[in-house]
C-alpha cells in the first residue's frame, strides 16, 4: 500500500494543493519557490482559493474546470495545474486558460457602477507542470515567460505571466537540490515514486507536506477516488507502452525481413536489429 500521494497524478495533485484550510502553507511555499527573485512580485503570506469551475461566456460553450485557481494577498491570481501526458496545441490551451483568466475580469454590463470601469486588472499567473517535454519549448526543468520588449527585453507589465516545469528535464539528486525550487520540484517527481519526502528532516514547510500527503490521513472516500484514479493512469500508461513496444517490434522484423532480402548474414542482422537468430530465422 502506498502510504504517500502521488502528485503527478490529477486527482493527488488537487489534494496535495487544493484543500482548503489544508494546502493553503504548501501552496503558498511552491509559489514563492517558483517565484522569488521575480520582478513584480513580492513574498506570498497567504492565499484563498477560488471557484475553479469557470462558466462559458456563450450558449452551450465549454466550460473550463481549472486544478487550482487561487488569489494572494496582494491581489495575484494564480492557475495552477499538474499535465500528466502530452497534449496537442498545449500552448494554445495554456494562453486560452489566462486569456479567460484576464477577460473574466472585465466589465459585462451588469452593474450601474461597472459602466467607468478603466481596465484595471489583477495579475494572473499560470503554473503549468508537466510531465512530458512541451515541444515548443526548450529542453530544460524551467520555462518562465512573460511580455517583453523583442530589443531590449524589458518586462512590459506584470498582468500575465507563465511558469512552465518539465518534470522529464529535471534530473538532479537528492542531494544536489540546494535551492527550494530544486527541492520542491524534486519531491513532486520522485515522492510517489519513491514514496518518501525528501529533505523533511530539516524543514518545516516539507514535513508539512509529509502530513499532507499521508494517504492514511485521506477520509474513506477520497482515497478511494485516489487509488481509482492512480489505477486509470497506471493502466493508460501500460497500454500505451504495450503499443509502442509491439510496434517497435514489427517494425525490427520489417527491417530483418529487408536485410535478408538483401542476403545479410542472419548474426549480422541480429546484431544491427537487436531480434534473437530464432526469430530472425523464423522470418
Amino acid at each position: 500500500m502506498e502510504k504517500y500521494i502521488d502528485p503527478t497524478s490529477d486527482l493527488g495533485f488537487k489534494l496535495l494543493f487544493g484543500r482548503e484550510k489544508i494546502s493553503e502553507p504548501v501552496l503558498v511555499d511552491l509559489l514563492n519557490a517558483l517565484l522569488c527573485g521575480h520582478e513584480g512580485f513580492e513574498e506570498i503570506k497567504t492565499v484563498s482559493y477560488l471557484n475553479n469551475e469557470r462558466s462559458s461566456e456563450w450558449k452551450d460553450g465549454k466550460s473550463i474546470r481549472y486544478d487550482i485557481m487561487c488569489e494572494t494577498s496582494s491581489g495575484h491570481r494564480f492557475i495552477v495545474e499538474m499535465q500528466k501526458a502530452s497534449q496537442p496545441k498545449f500552448i494554445d490551451r495554456a494562453s486560452f486558460y489566462m486569456a479567460r483568466g484576464i477577460a473574466e475580469q472585465g466589465y459585462r454590463g451588469k452593474k450601474e457602477e461597472e459602466l467607468e470601469w478603466d481596465y484595471s486588472l489583477k495579475p494572473v499567473i499560470g503554473v503549468f507542470l508537466c510531465n512530458f517535454h512541451v515541444p515548443a519549448l526548450d529542453r530544460k526543468p524551467i520555462v518562465r515567460a512573460a511580455t517583453f520588449d523583442e530589443e531590449t527585453f524589458k518586462l512590459i507589465g506584470v498582468k500575465t505571466r507563465y511558469i512552465f516545469v518539465q518534470l522529464p528535464f529535471f534530473n538532479k539528486r537528492e542531494e544536489e537540490c540546494k535551492n527550494l525550487d530544486d527541492k520542491w520540484i524534486y519531491n513532486i517527481k520522485n515522492m510517489g515514486i519513491k514514496q518518501e519526502v525528501a529533505f523533511r528532516s530539516n524543514s518545516e514547510i516539507f514535513k508539512r507536506l509529509a502530513e499532507v500527503a499521508n494517504v492514511a490521513t485521506l477520509t474513506p472516500e477520497q482515497r478511494y477516488h485516489y487509488e481509482a484514479d492512480v489505477k486509470n493512469a497506471r493502466d493508460t500508461l501500460n497500454q500505451i507502452r504495450g503499443a509502442y513496444q509491439e510496434g517497435e517490434a514489427d517494425a525490427k522484423k520489417a527491417i530483418a525481413r529487408k536485410m535478408l532480402k538483401e542476403g545479410l548474414g542472419i548474426s549480422m542482422i541480429a546484431s544491427f536489429t537487436g531480434l534473437s537468430e530464432s526469430e530472425i530465422e523464423s522470418l
